[in-house]
Order: structure tokens, then C-alpha cells, then sequence
């Protein structure tokens, strides 16, 4: 029998236990950039003491591979076609003061591999309690034939691609990504219910920005770690340091721009919400960046989570932070 679903509270608790820090850090005096705790609402450069990030401290964070120790297929029994998602869970090793970041995902069809390297951001001066994590990655875009997942020490796992169907899309149930409305994100994903293994169109996520608005749940029959409609935030369930309650949903209170994305020594040169991010994809300063724990809604503007080579405000020296799309 599969578990019940888990309260909102309680499912918040657990992945921020899994894949976030867990401290407090003590606030410090503002003053570094000239601010008091008002001005720190409408002064995108205050300091992040002004708007004060239990996370925060005098911390930078360094983008690192964390090698897979085991893969599995994530729910997912049924047969897989041409066309069709499916998710992999990876778990690996790390520190309870890693912050999740977006996994390596490389397609081989050469010859029909896909490693996954997952990361995280790593703190300077580290912690020394020791933390097994896991994460979800879809897998889209394999064509027939048989692939082998690999990634660090794990074993590999084998997935049989049919080929696709003979119709046209809009089929229900799905067998098929393109049964489902994929322009809202949406899959055609596996899962378990009581009755056995089933498709089902679905949004998959490891956290609630992943949803944009909604929430991030296991659903008891239906699919776990998947976006439900709702609200994403209200006075019982706040938004993370950096985001603000707007209607149900987290929106970005800091903005990004050369100046916020500025050199940095620590996070309290920050702003909530950003951190200080060493350089790893190129030579240079560490920036206050968003450290992106996947490539959900975590950015403001006209930027997304994504490697560094794809920021064309070449401000970005790590993958997996907020960079600009351009106008």
C-alpha cells in the first residue's frame, strides 16, 4: 500500500530537511551598505541582514558535483514509448549545509547514454554532519531503443524505448508528452496507485517554485512530487527569504541587475535571496547570484536558472544561477 499523502506542512518540512541548510545564523548590524531594516523592502542593493535570511551568514557557496550512489526509476512501471517522459531518481552523498542545485544531465545518442551528475552549492567554511539526498530528474527526448542511465558509483539502470504510436496526439489516457498540455509543462509521467502501475499528464517538481503557483505534493493514488493547484504561500506557510506572498504564490522581491549581481566576499553583501557564489565556469569574482535549486521559477525578470555560457549579461562565473535572457 502507498503511503498517505503528506500534509502541506509536512511535505515542506521534509524536502526543506532534504535539500536545504538547516541553522540559524545570527543577524548581523547593518550598516555595510548604509541601511536600515525599512529601507531594505524597496533598496534592492540593502544588505541581507536588513531582510534577514536564516541561511545567511558569513558564507560563499561553491557549485561541486555530488556522484550518484544509486538510480532507479522514479513510479514509473509502465512501458515507455518514443515521445514519453519518465523520471529517474538519483540519491547521493553531501552535507546537511548543501543547497540543492541543478543536476548535469548529458544525452549520449551516440550511443544511447544519459549520465547524471547532481550538485549542490557548497559552503565556505563547511559543516561536518554528513546527509543522503535524493532528487527527481525527468528524462525527456530518448528516441526507441535501449538506454542506459549511469552516474558516479551507481548502478546502471536500463530503460526499453518502443517505438511511437501510429496517431494523432490528444489521447486519453496519455501515452504520449503530446497527449498532454506540455505548453503548461505538463508529461505524460508513470506512477502507482492502488490498482497497479498507470500514466497520467502531470507537472513534475522537487519543490514549490518548481510549480510557479501551486504546490509541490505527493498525492496518495496519483503521482508523487508533482504540481497541485493552490496556493504556493499564505500566513501559515511563508516564502523563502528573497520572495514575497502575492496572491497565493512566491514572487521574487529582489531584483537582479549588475548592480545586485555584484562582487561579493560573503552573503551579507547580498541581498535576501541571493547568495555569494564563487567562480567555477570561468575565471573571476565571486557575484551575489540566485543559487538555482533546480530550473523552477526561482528568477526575476527576464532571466532563468541555466548554465553561465547562457547569460547574456555575462555576469554569471557558475551554472545553475539566474541569468539574462536579454529583452
Amino acid at each position: 500500500m502507498r503511503r498517505p499523502v503528506l500534509s502541506r506542512l509536512t511535505l515542506t518540512l521534509t524536502l526543506t530537511l532534504t535539500l536545504t541548510l538547516l541553522l540559524s545564523a545570527s543577524a548581523a548590524a547593518c550598516g555595510t551598505n548604509g541601511t536600515t531594516p525599512s529601507d531594505a523592502a524597496t533598496d534592492p542593493d540593502a544588505c541581507a541582514a536588513c531582510n534577514p535570511d536564516p541561511d545567511a551568514g558569513a558564507y560563499t557557496w561553491r557549485l561541486e558535483p555530488r556522484p550518484a550512489t544509486r538510480l532507479y526509476r522514479y513510479e514509473d512501471e509502465s512501458p515507455i514509448l518514443e515521445g514519453r517522459s519518465t523520471r529517474v531518481a538519483v540519491e547521493h552523498g553531501g552535507l546537511t549545509c548543501d543547497l540543492g542545485a541543478m543536476p548535469d544531465v548529458e544525452i549520449e545518442p551516440a550511443d544511447n547514454t544519459v549520465t547524471i551528475t547532481p550538485r549542490a552549492f557548497v559552503r565556505t567554511p563547511p559543516c561536518t554532519l554528513a546527509a543522503s539526498q535524493t532528487r527527481i530528474v525527468t528524462l525527456s527526448g530518448l528516441t526507441a531503443g535501449t538506454w542506459t542511465i549511469i552516474g558516479g558509483t551507481a548502478a546502471p539502470v536500463t530503460l526499453t524505448i518502443g517505438p511511437p504510436p501510429d496517431r494523432a496526439c490528444g489521447a486519453s489516457p496519455c501515452t504520449l508528452d503530446c497527449d498532454c498540455d506540455t505548453a503548461a509543462g505538463e508529461r505524460c509521467l508513470g506512477a502507482m496507485g492502488f490498482g497497479g502501475a498507470f500514466l497520467a499528464c502531470a507537472r513534475s517538481c522537487e519543490h514549490d517554485r518548481d510549480c510557479a503557483t501551486g504546490a509541490c505534493l505527493d498525492i496518495a493514488d496519483a503521482h508523487f512530487r508533482t504540481c497541485v493547484d493552490g496556493d504556493e504561500c499564505s500566513d501559515a506557510v511563508p516564502c523563502p527569504p528573497g520572495f514575497a506572498c502575492t496572491a497565493g504564490a512566491c514572487a521574487p522581491s529582489f531584483v537582479l541587475n549588475m548592480s545586485t549581481r555584484r562582487e561579493c566576499t560573503t552573503d551579507q553583501d547580498c541581498a535576501a535571496g541571493l547568495r555569494c557564489v564563487e567562480a567555477t565556469a570561468a575565471a573571476g569574482p565571486s557575484r551575489c547570484e540566485v543559487a538555482c535549486k533546480t530550473g523552477g521559477a526561482w528568477c526575476q525578470g527576464a532571466h532563468v536558472c541555466g548554465p553561465a555560457s547562457a547569460d547574456l549579461a555575462n555576469l554569471a562565473r557558475s551554472d545553475s544561477v539566474c541569468g539574462f535572457l536579454g529583452e
